[in-house]
């Protein structure tokens, strides 16, 4: 599992912080990669932006607390088109759930 993180520097652009190769996706796996950027930077960032991993989204929660956890619109967008389109003929509906 390669697992890049990225930031914003000054001028708007995405700079490459650090990435890793994990070997499993679990919870503890996340937990020792979080801590491992954490004692490099010292400290966490204010948001984190991820996909829908449980594994991931516990250990943001143990590890980075005071970090703001948001999913990424690219992976909601990805995963809404095969779980909310329906198609009636040649007409697609779309439904949105508030």
């Amino acid at each position: 599992m390669f697992v890049p993180f990225t930031g914003i520097d000054n001028h708007n652009r995405n700079v490459t912080l650090g990435a890793a190769i994990l070997g499993s996706e679990t919870a503890e796996t996340y937990s020792w990669l979080l801590r491992a950027i954490k004692n490099a930077y010292g400290y966490a960032p204010p948001v984190i932006v991820t996909d829908q991993d449980p594994a991931m989204k516990r250990a943001i929660a143990d590890v980075w607390p005071e970090s703001r956890h948001r999913l990424c619109m690219w992976h909601i967008m990805d995963k809404l088109t095969t779980k909310v389109w329906v198609s009636y003929g040649r007409v697609l509906f779309f439904f949105i759930f508030v």
